[in-house]
């Protein structure tokens, strides 16, 4: 193998008998530069470059032989950005529709109060334990089952979080009043 660099650019050119590894070390903190800008993301690039080498050693028997192995890895770094930039806007999208449905379905009592709210000033798992109870009509034993806690535990939380409620129900209403 024979690395040779350019007087004039900061090219590294690599003439046969490359490896993976030697690629690796001379074009990864180019690539994860380059990819940095687009990416908005030092980190986001070194992710997807890094696996990008990967792939590229998983499949270097057939990348070898390319005319460009490092615009092969180039290629598929981009993808890897891309893919992840999909793949956050359908989550961000998906978030902010679950988000209204869920707001736009509020738990209410008779009264108007919103149970949701309520609920949100609990503890987790107190919070867990009466919004599966409460809310979604499970059993005690179901809850512990979905919580994967014991039935006495599920009792303890439902009292502790009735407790609780009481005082904050207590705070709310002298608030409406």
């Amino acid at each position: 193998m024979v690395l040779y660099m350019s007087d004039t650019t900061d090219t590294v050119a690599v003439v046969s008998g490359d490896s993976v590894e030697t690629l690796f070390r001379a074009h990864y903190a180019r690539l994860v530069r380059a990819l940095a800008v687009v990416a908005g993301s030092q980190e986001a690039a070194a992710d997807a470059v890094q696996e990008a080498f990967v792939k590229a050693h998983l499949h270097w028997r057939r990348i070898q032989r390319y005319d460009d192995p490092v615009g092969w890895i180039r290629r598929v770094a981009i993808n890897k950005l891309r893919d992840d930039h999909r793949r956050r806007g359908r989550k961000d999208r998906a978030v902010e529709r679950l988000h209204g449905e869920f707001r736009a379905d509020a738990v209410q009592w008779s009264d108007g109060t919103d149970v949701t709210a309520l609920l949100a000033e609990l503890p987790r798992q107190q919070r867990l334990a009466m919004a599966l109870f409460y809310v979604s009509g499970l059993s005690v034993a179901e809850v512990a089952s979905s919580l994967e806690i014991s039935e006495g535990a599920v009792k303890f939380h439902l009292h502790q979080g009735r407790d609780r409620l009481r005082g904050v129900f207590a705070a709310h209403q002298e608030q409406q009043s």
